[in-house]
């Protein structure tokens, strides 16, 4: 295929050639080089009568590095109002290492990255193995290829991830040698409100969203340094921050003690500043009297945790495409994450430690008879249809009780709810009786801190198990019944999708079992920190 592509190419640039050579004056000058068949090949945007020689006056670019200021020049000159610069000259101050062929006029650059791929006069060139197009060929001048700076710096930027510019004023190319993009996460009280500042190393794409107790700013490109934010940061609103680094994306996450107005969120250019202001939400709140039989929350001894592995026995939940069983991978995840908690110094309880059936009701009843601190569920999802949905359908969720506020959230819900099928017809006619009245008297009473739980261990997830990703930006809510009842922080866990082929085979792995698990128990030692230092 590739070699018929390139053939397909070869003979349109030929054609295009010969058009030209038949429109073309006498013949070029005496001073252009000699040509090869492969090299006589025109591809210039805007056809001339005859070549313009390239001016013999070689004039230079200055290349910044940022931020040791250092700065350096390579050869380059003007032709047709655009500013030519060497490639190879340019390349050597990013590391690229350069070889030719002379019979081919090809000139690979490679660094531990991957290469680049120029051939003289011709407007197609290659990153790895994928052939893309700019709009001016790169030409020669003695032995050196020269290409317009604003198309160099776009070439080579994608080995550099949006470190490189180009400033036709100060006929500058900037390259930002920082090893992070963004530096720094602070917070501090100010007259209106709290003020957050995160300094960057350059301007970069973002977006943020809102959803109380989190805000989250996402930076397109960014890489952060993990010392960017202090543990226990925490201001005014804000209690606590956290990073997240993703493969494209770099996200700063903050937890806030109270809801706020919506953010303004302003850049400073001149300080590479994004200062994000919270001012607090005011509201009336109504006092409630706590239920009867709730047991409360002792914020410096959260040391239960009750861990709930879904299905079992008669229920096998998911089962995947090569017959996987959901009930099994989420016992696995529940023994590997009881033993990491109890040397963490927690004192575990499981809902099941084999493959026996358990009604939902029970699990959370066996929560509150152990006074549990937190009740954690862990599922896996699954999707049907044909296998292209199948495959599409993939990554982790974490989910607390309430209302759903989509249609996603609230059929993952049913479909973790479908398992009163296999329950007594009393039990099941409870659940549709009381399923509105338990939420507004159990997960209400612990909204918040559910929401701070699902927090952390979505973040914990992202960043220790890098092979599953997040299914959605955000944590879920809905009404899942094996949550209902509980009078204690709790969240459901979807570790993913047991229907997607690959993540079946991932979720079956022990070692990946054991990274997932090892994920939540992060997660709940954070939490007990931050809670406990909280009060």
């Amino acid at each position: 295929m590739k070699k018929i592509l390139s053939y397909i190419i070869f003979v349109m640039l030929a054609l295009s050639t010969a058009s030209i050579a038949q429109s073309a004056a006498p013949a070029a000058s005496a001073s252009s080089p000699p040509t090869t068949p492969s090299s006589s090949i025109s591809t210039a945007p805007t056809p001339t009568a005859a070549p313009t020689p390239v001016p013999a006056a070689i004039a230079s670019v200055t290349v910044r590095k940022i931020p040791d200021g250092k700065s350096s020049s390579v050869p380059a000159f003007e032709k047709n109002g655009l500013t030519y610069v060497s490639i190879p000259a340019f390349a050597e101050q990013l590391g690229f290492k350069h070889s030719q062929s002379v019979f081919s006029n090809k000139s690979v650059f490679s660094n531990e990255r991957g290469s680049i791929t120029f051939v003289q006069d011709n407007l197609f060139y290659k990153i790895d193995t994928v052939i893309n197009l700019i709009p001016y060929p790169p030409i020669r001048k003695e032995s050196t290829l020269y290409l317009p700076a604003p198309y160099l710096v776009k070439v080579f930027d994608a080995k550099h991830s949006g470190a490189l510019g180009w400033s036709a004023q100060t006929s500058t190319i900037t390259v930002n040698s920082l090893k992070y993009s963004v530096l720094s996460v602070s917070s501090g009280v100010k007259q209106n409100g709290t003020l957050i500042s995160i300094v960057l190393a350059d301007s970069l794409p973002y977006e943020f969203t809102y959803y109380h107790p989190n805000l989250a700013v996402n930076f397109g490109g960014g890489k952060l340094d993990p010392k960017a934010v202090k543990r226990g940061l925490r201001a005014g609103v804000v209690d606590s921050a956290f990073t997240l680094q993703y493969d494209g994306s770099a996200q700063v996450s903050f937890i806030l003690n109270q809801a706020v107005e919506p953010p303004y969120i302003e850049y400073s250019a001149k300080t590479r500043t994004l200062m994000i202001s919270l001012k607090p939400k005011i509201e009336q709140k109504k006092q409630k009297a706590p239920a009867a039989t709730q047991v409360p929350l002792d914020a410096s001894l959260i040391r239960t945790v009750v861990v709930d592995p879904g299905h079992g026995g008669k229920d096998p939940g998911a089962i995947g495409p090569t017959g996987v069983k959901e009930k099994d991978v989420v016992l696995g995840i529940g023994l590997e994450l009881r033993t990491m908690l109890e040397k963490a110094g927690f004192k575990v309880f499981m809902t099941r430690d084999k493959d026996i059936f358990i009604p939902l009701g029970d699990r959370t009843k066996f929560a509150n008879e152990k006074k549990a601190d937190l009740f954690v569920s862990i599922h896996a999802d699954a999707v049907g249809g044909d296998a292209k949905k199948r495959s599409a359908a993939r990554g982790y969720k974490v989910y607390f009780l309430s209302q759903a506020k989509n249609e996603e959230d609230k059929m993952v819900a049913m479909r973790e709810n479908a398992v009163i099928e296999l329950e007594d017809k009393d039990k099941r006619s409870n659940y549709n009786a009381l399923q509105d009245v338990l939420i507004s008297i159990a997960g209400a009473e612990y909204l918040r801190e559910s929401q701070d739980l699902c927090i952390f261990i979505e973040q914990s997830l992202g960043a220790n198990v890098k092979q599953i990703p997040r299914l959605q930006l955000g944590v879920g809510q809905a009404n899942f019944w094996v949550l209902n009842g509980a009078y204690m922080p709790s969240v459901l866990i979807e570790v993913g999708f047991i229907s997607n082929t690959e993540e079946e085979k991932l979720l079956s792995d022990k070692r990946t079992q054991f990274q997932q698990a090892a994920a939540f128990s992060e997660a709940i030692v954070k939490f007990k920190q931050q809670f406990e230092g909280g009060q």
